[in-house]
């Protein structure tokens, strides 16, 4: 399945590699969306989820051939990549995604934007902070606490400022290039949000879902021990456990190094917390729905 375009006057001929990039805002269902792409026969996820490679200079100096040895691409088989990076929608604290997007012409990507009703985006990205302690790529945050009683993390309001986020990637919209999505459209009706996105993408749908399982949830987290990433950041490693494990083999080793985690603080908003972010986010909200078609009164009741 090779994708040639006609190049130049004296018609030379390029492969182009495709990419679907999920952009969405981070907790607001990510995790789930990529899950429910990844076994698409037409699409090579990535190995790691969410490498960031179009995020920063020095991960994007690393070139095209370390950024496609994460995925697993059968040219006669495969049409896209797919990766799922949140700190390409973490403006203005991370900028120029899109032009490192857009640098080589042999480059074409697909962009999804997935969205969670803010507030809620909101609780879920401080117990998140709190447990991981990073909030842009693997920077350590210099916030000591992320608990809700410290006040809002200037990085989660921008994140859930959705209008903003989507303003930097326009050229995309106006080259059909973006579609969004929400996370409650997903979980109350899989079928018919998921088939918005395969004719985004041209692809023949594959069996339909009858019911999605949320992912990478806060509540009742459990996450694999440092190790495991170690582990996994192997390559070689992967590719050979791939090829000589069953996958109930795999999951069985990777349950090895499962281990819950809690976070200790206050993650939910009060009510006067509430009113106040709505209020201030009332702008994002009506450019939501006059500039982009969300309606958010709808989804979200603001």
């Amino acid at each position: 399945m090779c994708d040639f375009k006609q190049a130049g006057k004296g018609g030379q001929r390029r492969q182009m590699r495709r990419y679907i990039i999920i952009i969405g805002a981070m907790k607001s269902g990510t995790t789930t969306l990529f899950d429910l792409l990844q076994h698409h026969p037409a699409i090579s996820p990535s190995l790691d989820k969410e490498p960031g490679f179009f995020a920063f200079e020095e991960k994007f100096a690393l070139g095209f051939d370390w950024f496609d040895g994460l995925f697993e691409f059968d040219p006669d088989v495969h049409r896209y990549r797919l990766e799922a990076s949140t700190d390409y929608t973490k403006t203005p604290f991370v900028t120029g995604a899109w032009n490192r997007m857009t640098a080589d012409p042999s480059v074409e990507v697909k962009l999804l934007y997935i969205m969670r009703h803010p507030l809620r985006r909101i609780e879920s990205h401080a117990n998140h902070t709190q447990r991981k302690r990073k909030e842009i790529g693997q920077i350590v945050s210099p916030r000591p606490y992320h608990g809700l009683d410290a006040g809002l993390s200037p990085v989660s309001l921008m994140v859930s400022a959705y209008a903003t986020q989507l303003d930097a990637y326009a050229q995309a919209r106006a080259a059909d290039n973006l579609h969004w999505l929400t996370l409650e459209d997903l979980t109350s009706d899989p079928e018919t949000t998921l088939a918005t996105v395969w004719r985004f993408l041209d692809l023949e749908p594959p069996e339909p879902v009858e019911e999605i399982e949320a992912r990478n949830a806060s509540e009742n987290r459990r996450e694999l021990h440092p190790v495991w990433g170690r582990i996994t950041r192997n390559r070689q490693l992967l590719l050979a456990a791939k090829a000589l494990l069953p996958p109930r083999a795999r999951d069985r080793i990777k349950s090895l190094f499962d281990r819950k985690v809690t976070a200790e603080g206050r993650f939910s908003l009060t009510e006067e917390e509430s009113a106040a972010l709505t209020i201030l986010l009332d702008g994002e909200m009506a450019r939501l729905r006059q500039e982009y078609g969300v309606d958010t009164k709808r989804l979200w009741g603001l």
